[in-house]
Formats: structure tokens, C-alpha cells, sequence
């Protein structure tokens, strides 16, 4: 049977041989969905997992077991991708489909279709970009229950026992944090105006 996070990251705080592979190995890859739903660039994304991977290790004895090991690694990792981006230490965007087939992570990404003209790319990429703008808009509790339900694979039940909060609490702040994010489209984006229903776009 494998061996639950809490009980892992115990391991990992005792110094226990292979833990922190363990963990590091359970973790990465959700780790680079998170980080590159922030950064949109596969290199600035495996940059920030592996300095947030070097902090959770340096900061083992810090964490506690009242908050879920997941949740406690991407609040790490989110403040590691907002430093990256507040210091413009990012590179140009991309998609996850650009990823060379050899690379990390390639195996994660969304596929588009073969027959996806460029206009339709340019603009699904002008989409990404608006809403991840609309995303840093989201105050900070929001903000990381939609990143982790939205780019960390983690269910709603899995989210409300990470964050200590009722399954109610949380549908509740992702129906507050989608219509936030609806909201600011509207304002900013004039396609996204023309859409949406008359009295909504004031």
C-alpha cells in the first residue's frame, strides 16, 4: 500500500532515507502544472519547481501537519512562481503543445488539433494570457483554491481536507472566484463584452 502524504512528509521531516525522492517524485508533476499555469513557459516552469523542491526541503522542519503536505508545497510554489514574475525572470509564453517531445513534462500537456489554424492558436493563447491576468486579480484564499483545482488535479473533497474547510466552502469560493474572473473579462476584454448578456458588461 502506498504510503499516505502525511505520513510521507513525516519521513521526510525525520530525515527518513528516501523520503524526500519519494515525495519529490508523488509531487513533481503536479508541482509543473501549477507552475506553468503561473508562468506559461516550460523552462520557467522547471526553474521554479526546482527551487521550490530545494526550499521544501530546507523548510521541512517548518511544515505541520495540520495543513495537507500538497498544499503546503504549492503555497511555496506559488510564491516562488510570483517572485519570478515580479522580477521578470520569465521567458516568452508558450503552450504546452510547443514542449519539445523529449522534454519534461511533454507528457502532460493538452493536445491541440492538427488542423487548429494559427489565428484560432494566436487567439486561444490571447485567451490564456487574459485569464491568468484575471487570475492574479483573485484575492490570495480564492486565488489557490482555483489553482489547485484548476492546475493541481486535487478534488474538492481533496481541497476542502488540505485547506481545513467545509466541501461547501470551497464550491462556494470557486463559484466567487469564476464569476470574479467572468467579471473582469468582461470589463477588460471588448470580445468578451459583445458576448456577454445586456446589463452584465455595465
Amino acid at each position: 500500500m502506498e504510503e499516505d502524504d502525511f505520513a510521507l512528509m513525516a519521513g521526510v521531516r525525520s530525515g527518513r532515507p528516501g523520503a524526500f525522492e519519494s515525495l519529490v517524485e508523488r509531487y513533481q508533476r503536479r508541482l509543473y502544472r501549477l507552475a506553468f499555469g503561473y508562468l506559461r513557459n516550460h523552462e520557467d516552469a522547471l526553474d521554479a519547481v526546482q527551487e521550490t523542491l530545494v526550499k521544501i526541503h530546507l523548510a521541512r522542519q517548518s511544515y505541520r501537519p495540520s495543513g495537507h503536505p500538497f498544499t503546503w508545497a504549492a503555497r511555496i510554489l506559488a510564491n516562488q512562481c510570483i517572485d519570478q514574475i515580479r522580477r521578470r525572470r520569465v521567458r516568452p509564453e508558450q503552450s504546452l503543445e510547443e514542449i519539445p517531445e523529449d522534454r519534461p513534462g511533454r507528457d502532460i500537456r493538452r493536445l491541440v488539433s492538427p488542423d487548429e489554424a494559427p489565428l484560432e492558436r494566436q487567439q486561444r493563447r490571447e485567451l490564456g494570457r487574459r485569464l491568468r491576468e484575471a487570475i492574479f486579480t483573485l484575492p490570495p484564499r480564492q486565488r489557490e483554491i482555483f489553482m489547485l483545482r484548476h492546475f493541481g488535479d486535487m478534488r474538492l473533497e481533496e481541497i476542502a481536507v488540505a485547506r481545513g474547510c467545509a466541501l461547501g466552502t470551497v464550491k462556494s469560493t470557486l463559484h466567487r472566484a469564476a464569476a470574479a474572473i467572468r467579471d473582469h473579462l468582461v470589463r477588460t476584454d471588448p470580445a468578451f463584452r459583445e458576448r456577454a448578456p445586456e446589463g452584465e458588461a455595465s
